[in-house]
């Protein structure tokens, strides 16, 4: 990875502008549903000019509050007097339209990432090597990845996922562009072990030499990773995998999963029939 050459602090995180957005939905549909109140108390006619057209349940986006204030305007038109709705028109134009614009002009800059910086969009936060304050920080920066024959670089590719395993697929695509051909073998770390990549590499028909990420963690053998759900037992004769205190633990249910590149997945539950009573229940639950 490399650090981009951007502001450390000048974060900007796609839960939090989720949030913020969902927040300012909420207040939005309720000063609507104020107005709508009063007007109806102060003008038997106003009765069948409801705010519906909104969307009461639909997400309101910027174009449909600008409609919004018009038509509110244009009721200002009829009685200029009118303190509470001069008021709530004012609230809608100066703070919650340009906020609106604001989160929705950050949505089209995550392009399904978790976070940009403000003075670099194409940066995303994440963690680098070099770590000098020993904390962890996360930095606006770039994954780099470099593929190598024999010493040489043969190709290279810059990708805004701070995961390698996302980030494989793509760098061998565009390996495949350049040089017209994908390599025989792959050999990578266990960093890029993933369903989708041992999927993909299958399909291209290469040979791969890559650890899946629990793969060392397994090989330990301690006592305590008896209670990791990879580390029980599967009985593949019935579909059941078994658990530090001999009970079995049966298929449930299957859930589709799709990844970040578009890989379609499932994951399969297993579950005990009861453990209420089982004395190793605190030490492999949370």
């Amino acid at each position: 990875k490399i650090e981009a050459n951007a502001n450390r602090y000048s974060w900007v995180w796609a839960k939090s502008t989720k949030r913020y957005k969902q927040k300012l939905q909420e207040n939005v549909k309720k000063l609507l549903d104020e107005i709508e109140q009063v007007n109806e108390e102060e003008n038997e006619e106003y009765r069948d000019r409801d705010l519906e057209e909104l969307g009461e349940d639909g997400p309101i986006d910027a174009e449909k509050l600008e409609k919004k204030i018009q038509e509110l305007n244009e009721l200002l038109k009829e009685d200029p007097e009118d303190k509470k709705l001069t008021k709530a028109v004012k609230k809608m134009r100066d703070d919650y339209l340009p906020r609106q614009k604001k989160y929705e002009e950050q949505e089209k800059k995550f392009k399904g990432r978790n976070s940009y910086s403000k003075t670099d969009v194409d940066a995303t936060f994440m963690r680098m090597k070099e770590d000098h304050m020993k904390n962890g920080q996360l930095k606006p920066g770039y994954n780099v990845q470099i593929g190598t024959e024999n010493q040489f670089v043969v190709g290279f590719s810059v990708h805004q996922r701070p995961g390698d395993s996302g980030c494989l697929k793509p760098h061998l695509e565009g390996l495949k562009a350049q040089l017209g051909r994908l390599p025989k073998k792959v050999i990578a770390d266990a960093g890029y072990g993933s369903e989708e990549n041992y999927a993909y590499l299958d399909e291209e028909g290469i040979e791969a030499y890559v650890k899946y990420n629990t793969f060392h963690l397994e090989q330990k053998k301690r006592k305590k990773d008896r209670f990791r759900a990879a580390s029980f037992p599967y009985d593949e004769t019935k579909d059941e995998f078994i658990c530090p205190a001999e009970k079995r633990l049966a298929y449930q249910w299957t859930q589709p999963y799709q990844t970040e590149n578009g890989f379609q997945t499932e994951l399969r539950a297993y579950e005990c029939e009861d453990c209420s009573e089982c004395a190793l229940k605190p030490l492999c639950t949370r």
